[in-house]
């Protein structure tokens, strides 16, 4: 799947540029703006994003329709605040959020000495998360692919850096896997899209009824640290605020195939419940019933 033009280094200088003239009110309704002009524009990506969702929530006509306009509108929603977040101070962002469910998992996990494996799916406002745990001290890291390019990969590495994060590229660094792992030995968390698999790390699992492609990084990582796996979420509320939420932890054992499905199950669950908020733009099942394995 090629990437998406506007995802490139000067989109995001541009972005930013505007964000900081812009009250965050008005940045939202002009995003919203953008991304109902972006359904009849975006013709691939509203495609598929439209066929991933009837398939997991059974829509179809003016139904369909309705949840995927909703959904563009609200991915350029959750941009504008991922760069208004990059420029706000600790208590604007806080004012952001609404609820906080489920902390007491995280805390049970730093009590426990072994990390944390936060996963995630492209779901609300993943990076929202992050930004969260930092403000609170929780040592943090991001586990992601490298960027289109060096200087985007560096611009988000500052961007998380700046707000207490630490980012672990994987791919092309063959120490990243031993990087997360002594993260986690140290107790600190790690956190992880799961939804997409990174090249040639696909597990099999049943997703919503049909063969997909789950990472296998949060099976592997449990059997050599034994820490907790916790699925946490970021969920926009329709007033526009947040709700923050950490579910209780994945029952992890030796069967990976079966660890990697109950996370596939937590994570139908929650995107069943909120499929508006599901920011799949790329096929995640296949003709023959399997999902792309890439990130």
């Amino acid at each position: 799947m090629k990437r998406n033009p506007a995802y490139r280094l000067g989109t995001f200088k541009a972005a930013l540029a505007l964000t900081k003239i812009l009250p965050r009110d008005i940045g939202q309704e002009i995003a919203a703006a953008i991304g109902r002009a972006s359904y009849g524009v975006c013709r691939d990506a509203r495609e598929t994003m439209c066929a991933n969702l009837a398939l997991a929530t059974e829509k179809s006509g003016d139904a369909l329709d309705e949840l995927c306009r909703a959904n563009f509108e609200n991915f350029l929603k959750m941009l504008a605040d991922y760069f208004y977040c990059s420029i706000a101070a600790p208590t604007q962002i806080r004012t952001l959020i609404e609820d906080l469910r489920g902390f007491a998992h995280l805390a049970a996990a730093r009590e426990r000495g072994k990390g944390g494996i936060l996963i995630t799916a492209h779901l609300g406002n993943w990076e929202m998360g992050g930004i969260l745990l930092a403000l609170d001290g929780v040592p943090l890291s991001v586990v992601t692919l490298e960027e289109p390019t060096t200087a985007l990969t560096k611009w988000r590495e500052e961007y998380r850096r700046r707000l207490g994060i630490k980012t672990i590229a994987v791919g092309s660094d063959k120490f990243a896997f031993v990087e997360i792992i002594s993260a986690l030995r140290r107790n600190e968390f790690v956190a992880m899209l799961v939804d997409r698999p990174y090249a040639n790390s696909g597990a099999p699992v049943r997703f919503f009824n049909h063969d997909a492609l789950f990472s296998n990084a949060p099976a592997l990582l449990w059997s050599h640290t034994d820490a907790a796996v916790l699925p946490a979420f970021v969920l926009q509320n329709t007033n526009g605020r947040y709700t923050s939420l950490i579910e209780p932890p994945i029952a992890m054992d030796a069967d990976a195939a079966a660890s990697s499905q109950r996370i596939a199950n937590a994570f139908e669950s929650i995107i069943r419940a909120h499929p508006e908020q599901w920011y799949n733009y790329v096929p995640i099942w296949k003709d023959d019933g399997r999902n792309m394995d890439e990130n």
